[in-house]
């Protein structure tokens, strides 16, 4: 099949520049344009505020149409207005005339802008902006060459030849509802999985083990990406998500070379302590973020200032109203709301002086290890 050549569009094509879709799958990499189109530059991270292992038949990590659709309605507030099922090119250019942008679902055998075109018969969405313009922001690595994101005209004649049947959906935006504390939930989460984590272990992985840690990998790397846009910028997060990105090329370097394409036993033993490093991070970002604001609040209460004024502080000393009888109060304050109790080897310079020292000493006391 010929290639298209790529255009560039003063809508969609910023967007594309400023989307994380080396984190996102196929079906979440269109979704995330959606939603920075709807919002802001940045608005898409949202899907990477959850911390989940979760599993559909197979067992299978979950990333099918409806799971990923439900996330953007949680978590970007992109609901399906409408769709459109079996469709060929004809019907999905006047749609696109008709109601604006659509996001479809079809078969990339077909689609000449990516490298699987005439190759492989796989799942893949796209954006259908007008009749004539597909955004498309997916972005990975094939045998045949990289997916990148990128803008392409087609005429009728050559949509109408790509697309026999697809799907189409349309989507309203809509508030999102207040979450409540992301990472407590994560960590909730994460701990209620172990169960299904050590099942999961034990199942048969003869198929799909590859991309299930690729679809893990690119959700902490997302992960990562969400604190740092909340100001909550994590180094542990960051290079956990870079050992997964490691495993899953080490997975399919496995199983391009075994004869039955099953896992190695190394990669389940590696894919077991990263699933357990999981559970422990979500564990240690919950404490951190409880004991910082148990921490703040105490500050706040006790020196009667704003939270501002303690975000622009670096040490106790720099607060107004400080002294030493103060301090004894925001820390007997904070040991009651996390219930924990500081020891002396907890009371070291550092965190009677510096307030991230403190933040640290208390995350560490309510979660060892942290």
């Amino acid at each position: 099949m010929t290639s298209l050549a790529e255009t560039y569009d003063r809508l969609w094509s910023p967007l594309l520049e400023t989307v994380r879709a080396d984190a996102l799958d196929c079906l979440q990499a269109n979704l995330a344009v959606l939603a920075d189109r709807h919002g802001e530059a940045g608005a898409h991270l949202s899907l990477g505020a959850p911390l989940r292992f979760d599993l559909e038949p197979g067992p299978r990590v979950a990333a099918s149409l409806p799971y990923r659709l439900a996330a953007a309605h949680e978590t970007l507030g992109l609901r399906v207005e409408r769709r459109w099922d079996g469709i060929d090119g004809a019907r999905l250019r006047a749609l696109a005339d008709e109601t604006g942008p659509l996001y479809v679902i079809a078969d990339a055998h077909g689609l000449t802008w990516t490298p699987y075109a005439g190759r492989r018969h796989t799942e893949h969405t796209f954006l259908l902006s007008t009749s004539d313009t597909v955004v498309d922001a997916y972005h990975d690595e094939t045998p045949w060459g990289p997916c990148r994101p990128g803008v392409w005209r087609l005429s009728p004649g050559e949509l109408d030849a790509m697309l026999p049947t697809a799907t189409a959906l349309r989507f309203t935006a809509e508030p999102v509802a207040e979450q409540p504390d992301v990472l407590a939930v994560n960590a909730r989460a994460m701990a209620d999985a172990v169960p299904a984590i050590d099942a999961y272990l034990a199942a048969d992985h003869s198929d799909g083990l590859v991309l299930d840690i690729w679809l893990l990998g690119r959700s902490r790397l997302l992960h990562g990406a969400w604190l740092a846009r909340h100001d909550r910028p994590s180094p542990e997060v960051d290079e956990h998500a870079k050992a997964w990105l490691t495993l899953a090329s080490k997975s399919y370097v496995a199983s391009r070379r075994s004869r039955t394409g099953a896992p190695g036993t190394a990669v389940l033993d590696d894919l077991g302590l990263l699933l357990h490093e999981d559970v422990a991070i979500a564990a240690r970002l919950a404490a951190r973020h409880t004991a910082r604001a148990a921490v703040f609040a105490a500050i706040q209460d006790v020196l009667r200032i704003d939270e501002p004024t303690v975000r622009a502080a670096t040490t106790l000393r720099e607060l107004p109203n400080y002294n030493s009888f103060g301090l004894v109060d925001i820390i007997e304050r904070v040991e009651t709301r996390l219930a924990v109790v500081l020891g002396d080897e907890d009371l070291t310079p550092q965190a009677l002086q510096d307030i991230d020292s403190l933040c640290a000493t208390f995350a560490r006391r309510a979660c060892p290890g942290t």
